[in-house]
């Protein structure tokens, strides 16, 4: 037994064993390591091939949102491109010749209120304000107050004038009357002259100014204000003066000694006396308090001397009741269409002052019996006269009169 396992040992060991020992591991080494080098390939391949979707992927989502905001870009040039090609018309034409069309119209039509001017161009009143502001604007047309302020006047205190028509304006009834209305306030509506020409612009305001202490030398003031002269002149609606009764005479008759002895009444204490020449009476509606006022512009002198009992009668009618008939009357003539004249009726009462014909009126539309008209320069061209006779209110002058059907 000793003798095999010495056999077996040897033949183990020897040179050729060994040989054919290490060839056979080599071959089961190679055999090892061939798979391995194999898959390295194919890893590599199969790495690579699932990396290149997702980077086809992620090329396109990233050149996605460029493609789109470069698609959204274009057409915004697009659009810049056309607006500047085909800007907006200017309203400024069209305004120009609105106020060339109001000029000829005269009277209450101009200068227009921004309001008005608006109304008449068909636009709002801050489209007009942003048309009349622009450097274009500014070299033809003048607003009388600043409309570009933080604190913006309303539109219908704002008057719109042709810049060459400054100096017109300024000593205009027109300006004057919407100031007056502006500054006045219910409990205090005397109105210092100091105070007239605040928020006018400088330039206007100035020439205003001037123009109002020319009116008082003059003693010259439309027919619907008065004023008071003195170290600080005051201006004031007719309509906000406390005035006669209608019919009421300038002044009471004197009284002459009786010759048959029988009494008199006596003239009620401080009543004034007549002149000896009762034709040269004319109203000056002076104030109580002894300051002296400006007479009415164009005033009817009131001489009742000579003038039948019938006439004496009627003239101290009411008011009411001869408005009433010289209306009708005068409706009449004119073919019954429930329109006549300002004009027309004061003419048909001449011994009614105009202030104490406005206030009776105001009166007579309170109790909704009579309403007034303007006129929009269609169908009639007014003549002077009529404007004159006509009321202002709210920037629009009203001349004609209408019964109203449900009084």
């Amino acid at each position: 037994m000793l003798g095999r396992w010495a056999t077996n040992t040897n033949s183990a060991s020897s040179p050729r064993a060994r040989a054919t020992t290490t060839k056979s591991t080599a071959a089961r080494k190679s055999s090892a390591e061939k798979p391995k080098k194999a898959a390295a390939p194919r890893k590599a391949a199969a790495t690579k091939k699932a990396a290149a979707p997702r980077t086809a992927a992620a090329t396109k989502k990233a050149a996605a949102p460029r493609t789109a905001a470069a698609s959204k870009k274009a057409p915004a040039t697009q659009k810049s491109t056309a607006s500047k090609k085909v800007p907006p018309p200017s309203p400024l034409p069209k305004l120009l010749g609105i106020l060339e069309s109001q000029k000829q119209l005269g009277g209450a039509s101009y200068p227009p209120t921004i309001a008005r001017l608006a109304e008449l161009a068909g636009d709002k009143p801050t489209a007009t304000i942003s048309a009349l502001i622009t450097e274009e604007a500014k070299a033809r047309v003048l607003l009388s107050r600043d409309a570009e302020g933080k604190k913006k006047p309303p539109p219908g205190t704002t008057l719109v004038l042709l810049a060459d028509d400054l100096q017109a304006v300024a000593q205009s009834d027109r300006l004057l009357e919407l100031q007056l209305q502006s500054a006045r306030k219910p409990d205090a509506p005397a109105v210092d002259l100091a105070q007239l020409p605040k928020g006018l612009l400088p330039v206007l305001g100035r020439a205003f100014k001037a123009a109002l202490e020319q009116r008082l030398a003059d003693r010259r003031l439309p027919r619907t204000i008065g004023a008071l002269i003195g170290k600080k002149p005051l201006f004031f609606f007719l309509t906000d003066a406390v005035l006669p009764p209608a019919g009421a005479p300038a002044r009471p008759a004197t009284t002459t000694a009786p010759t048959d002895g029988a009494p008199r009444p006596a003239a009620p204490r401080g009543a004034r006396t007549a002149p000896a020449d009762a034709a040269d009476a004319a109203p000056t509606d002076a104030p109580s308090n002894g300051a002296p006022a400006v007479p009415l512009a164009g005033a009817p002198a009131a001489s009742l001397a000579g003038a039948p009992a019938a006439s004496l009668a009627g003239a101290f009618a009411p008011f009411a009741a001869r408005f009433d008939a010289a209306f009708t009357a005068l409706d009449r003539v004119s073919g019954g269409n429930n329109y006549v004249t300002l004009r027309a009726l004061r003419a048909a009462l001449p011994d009614v002052p105009r202030a104490t014909f406005d206030a009776e009126l105001a009166a007579l539309r309170r109790q909704r019996r009579y309403s007034l008209d303007p006129s929009d320069g269609r169908h009639h061209q007014m003549a002077e006269a009529e404007r004159e006779a006509g009321i202002l209110e709210a920037g629009n002058l009203l001349v004609y009169v209408a019964r109203r059907d449900d009084a």
